[in-house]
């Protein structure tokens, strides 16, 4: 552990895994007072900025691949700081927008903070599917503060939805209905309070503007806020609906994260939702089952397993013996598919992994967390280990591909 000595004015940039604790004086993480009481923890491959507001003394500890550095000034821009004051004064939805490690999530917790600070409590809403903070990769949901957070992932989904891939790239529609049940939810149960909304992070090409305008139309929020920059078209959108926006800068420090660093906070994130999971086998026949590119039936189903193992085979080399179950096969190596559960209201409940799916015997096996009666199990296209790790994930192209219905996945 090590006691640092921060001026007034300066940060103290902490990169996890890493925890801080107030010694002296007076400090804030993202308009947060730094707590005297309660360590704050950062968690590997995440950077956290505590500002100090006086003079002060931070004990700081770190573990491998953590650290931290003394940077001069506030490394959070002062236009972030005002427009949180701004987007605060009434209570409404704001957006973030921005791309990949662009400070969307800083952004969006700051401005959360200002609202529960002005109001008494606000709505974070996560619609990352890749970096989720609140929820598990996949799905999207939302969380209420009535306090000021440090780091919005410290929280759990109060209410999300399933969208089934790390990217809305190939499911666009899925996303956007997701978001619209959620929006639904959060008017129906929280009228009046304030929303602040971080988008994914999904901005290159047409298809990611067009995607973009469906959500704000979605959202209507009051104001957007755009980190760095801001397509023409984006702006024609927010003024065709009549959205104010603000062009931001981006914040002073940013720890780029490479793709794997990326792929590492998904599985971090996957093991947090898998953890405390217990072995449940249940009749096929007592539970709506279906998989997330719209199969029904558990013959249909057992093809769509069929075919993720096959491709599986095919991209990791390994041999698969067709003549023994090849799931429960996985199952020994602690490997399931990806699975969601809803309660018997509907209401997504928690994930799984699938290790067993016998509709001759009919039955079903699922290593989850979640214990209450399954009224629906939704079964997905990626294979994942209890760890979290990603063994494997359906190709983008055969999740565009129509369903044996003739309709599309």
């Amino acid at each position: 552990m090590s006691k640092v000595k921060v001026s007034k004015g300066n940060t103290l940039l902490l990169h996890g895994p890493a925890s801080a604790i107030l010694i002296e004086g007076k400090a804030s993480v993202l308009g947060c007072p730094l707590s005297s009481r309660r360590r704050l923890i950062v968690k590997s491959w995440r950077s956290r900025p505590i500002y100090a507001e006086e003079d002060s003394v931070i004990d700081v500890a770190y573990g491998e691949g953590g650290g931290f550095e003394i940077v001069e000034g506030d490394t959070i821009p002062s236009e972030w700081r005002s427009f949180a004051e701004k987007a605060s004064e009434r209570p409404s939805c704001v957006c973030v927008y921005g791309g990949v490690d662009s400070g969307k999530t800083s952004l969006a917790t700051l401005i959360a903070n200002n609202i529960v600070r002005r109001n008494g409590s606000a709505i974070y809403l996560d619609l990352d599917l890749g970096q989720s903070n609140i929820c598990p990769p996949t799905t999207v949901g939302y969380t209420i503060l009535r306090m000021p957070c440090p780091d919005i992932s410290y929280h759990r989904m109060e209410f999300g939805e399933i969208v089934g891939y790390t990217s809305p790239t190939p499911i666009v529609e899925k996303h956007i209905e997701a978001v619209r049940k959620l929006m639904s939810h959060i008017s129906e149960k929280y009228p009046g309070i304030g929303v602040s909304a971080d988008f994914d992070g999904w901005t290159s090409g047409i298809q990611a503007l067009k995607h973009k305008e469906i959500l704000l139309s979605i959202l209507r929020p009051s104001i957007l806020a755009a980190i760095g920059d801001m397509p023409d078209e984006l702006r024609e959108s927010c003024e065709k609906l009549g959205i104010e926006y603000e062009i931001l800068p981006p914040p002073r420090s940013v720890r780029k994260r490479p793709q794997e660093a990326r792929k590492r906070l998904r599985e971090i994130a996957y093991e947090r939702f898998l953890r405390k999971a217990i072995v449940r086998k249940m009749p096929i026949s007592w539970v709506r089952i279906r998989t997330t590119t719209g199969l029904e039936g558990p013959e249909r189903i057992m093809k769509h397993i069929q075919d993720l193992l096959l491709r599986y085979s095919e991209y990791s080399g390994e041999i698969l013996d067709e003549t023994i179950d090849v799931l429960e096969e996985l199952a020994k190596k602690k490997i399931g598919v990806l699975s969601y559960l809803r309660d018997p209201n509907g209401a997504f409940s928690g994930i799984g992994l699938l290790t067993s799916f016998d509709p001759r015997r009919n039955y079903f096996r699922i290593l989850t967390p979640y214990d209450a009666q399954i009224g629906e199990l939704i079964i997905g296209t990626i294979l994942l280990s209890v760890e979290g790790e990603e063994v494997y994930a359906e190709s983008p192209l055969n999740l565009l591909k129509p369903s044996p219905s003739g309709k599309p996945a």
